[in-house]
């Protein structure tokens, strides 16, 4: 029987500790000497350790999302969730019954893929899309986002076929197939379809998603065949428990995928935490002092992921905040814990932008039973390519997961019929109740009575217009309760 790890409170709390580093290093065993030394050991691993939670946050989503696949042995259609190496698509708009966790948009179908590159790459067969918005995004195992290879950004939506490839394979590719490295041995996709509310937009959706296909590289030969690639076998784990549970854990999951060069010089330092590349964790070889930074650390974690989850990165005058640029995230290890936990799988701002926020214009938490407005100027309305989009969208303030409403409007934005004013401003009403007339269109419902949090999303903005937000030169209006308009 297999035995998992338990992997308690992980959408609060999660670490472990990095090692990458070339050669392994033996924790160091000094004397104490003062009581001042034994306060500095102890600060000094409780600062390594906050930063070990942070950096590996990541690991403990992954392995939930590995769970998830293993414990499936057939496809599933009915959402993006299937077997290890297997496509699994979600041919329906997510709505309040989607068991998919962090943040489901409404606006586009996902195709979903859990990689395993141990055994070889595996290609990805992508039918020519040029009538509407549709990404592949890559990542690897910390939710780092690798070269994109296919959006109307960077290759029009014209077919492809992507060799997915892990970081120990050597070979060569056949003709015509586009190399994609996935940094880890284990990856995912996360392919999106931009679709309208209707039954005959998704049947054409649907159409492009059963033209997609996986294809062991061996198998693949001048395109797909009828072979897929394989499933691994269930992965055996040892149930590690005590105060240390969550370090045991994180010595696995390294050394399963260990991180990627460009982190050495964070795995380089947490030897001093008695982790050593490949290895387990033995607390029992550090002394006092570091293994009460580290436990003062795991209590500390909780925390410090709440105040992430409402904060994440830049926060702006009107109350909304966003991750900063990718380039940046990949380094900024509390921005890439907050969004694994809150948006799992985000693009890069070329393709996508996210907007988040808690709080109205007065930075008081929302609140379902009260009502807002968001008012654009024309001038504040984001810039979008031919393709692109932007839409508003409602998410339960402690789930993250669509709310249930009597009209079943999750999002609203561009691709609706909106109403604008004469002077092309545009209000929209986020509140309980419908706001009455030709307002309803732009209504958004609200949980009464709940917290709830908005999401701002823009698919294939104009570069001048990502430039402009994250300048603060274009601004997202406030959510302006009632009682101040």
């Amino acid at each position: 029987m297999m035995k998992h790890a338990l992997l308690t409170a992980v959408s609060i709390l999660g670490w472990g500790l990095t090692p990458v580093a070339a050669q392994a290093q033996t924790a160091p065993q000094t004397v104490v000497t003062s009581e001042v030394d034994a306060e500095g050991r102890e600060a000094l691993a409780y600062s390594l350790a906050i930063q070990a939670y942070l950096y590996t946050y990541p690991l403990f989503i992954w392995e939930r999302e590995r769970l998830r696949r293993e414990n499936l042995r057939e496809a599933q259609t009915r959402g993006p969730i299937a077997p290890i190496n297997r496509l699994g698509h979600m041919n329906w708009l997510a709505n309040a019954n989607s068991d998919m966790p962090y943040s489901p948009n409404n606006d586009t179908v996902y195709t979903g893929v859990s990689l395993d590159l141990r055994a070889e790459p595996i290609i990805l067969d992508m039918p020519e899309i040029k009538d509407r918005y549709a990404v592949v995004q890559s990542v690897n195992a910390y939710m780092e986002n690798q070269t994109y290879h296919y959006s109307p950004r960077v290759n029009g939506g014209e077919g492809a076929h992507l060799a997915f490839v892990g970081p120990d394979w050597e070979g060569e590719l056949p003709d015509g197939v586009q190399r994609v490295d996935i940094d880890t041995p284990s990856g995912a996709l996360a392919i999106r379809l931009a679709v309208q509310r209707n039954e005959t937009d998704l049947a054409t959706v649907r159409g492009y998603q059963n033209q997609m296909s996986l294809t062991p590289l061996s198998a693949w030969n001048n395109g797909p065949t009828e072979v897929e690639p394989a499933i691994p076998a269930p992965v055996e784990r040892e149930t590690f428990e005590g105060p240390f549970a969550h370090f045991h854990q994180m010595a696995v999951l390294l050394a399963e995928n260990p991180p990627p060069p460009q982190h050495a010089a964070m795995n380089a330092t947490l030897w001093r935490l008695g982790l050593e590349p490949g290895q387990g964790f033995d607390p029992d070889a550090l002394d006092p002092d570091t293994r009460a930074g580290i436990l003062r650390a795991i209590e500390d974690g909780p925390a410090v992921m709440e105040y992430l989850r409402r904060n994440r990165g830049q926060r702006f005058p009107t109350g909304w905040d966003t991750a900063r640029y990718a380039d940046d995230i990949v380094f900024d290890y509390a921005a890439r814990a907050a969004i694994s936990l809150v948006g799992l799988l985000g693009n890069d701002p070329e393709e996508a932008i996210y907007f988040y926020t808690f709080f109205d214009s007065e930075n008081a938490p929302l609140d379902g039973s009260e009502s807002y407005r968001m008012h654009f100027e024309p001038e504040d309305l984001p810039e979008i390519t031919s393709l692109g989009f932007w839409s508003v969208t409602m998410y339960d303030g402690e789930t993250f997961l669509l709310v249930d409403n009597p009209i079943d409007r999750y999002s609203i934005g561009s691709r609706h019929n909106l109403q604008f004013n004469d002077d092309g401003s545009l209000d929209l009403y986020i509140q309980p109740e419908a706001p009455g007339g030709e307002l309803d269109a732009n209504w958004l419902p609200s949980p009464e009575g709940r917290p709830f949090r908005v999401t701002f999303r823009i698919y294939s903005p104009k570069p001048e217009t990502t430039q402009s937000l994250y300048d603060g030169e274009l601004a997202l209006p406030p959510l302006i309760p009632a009682s101040d308009q």
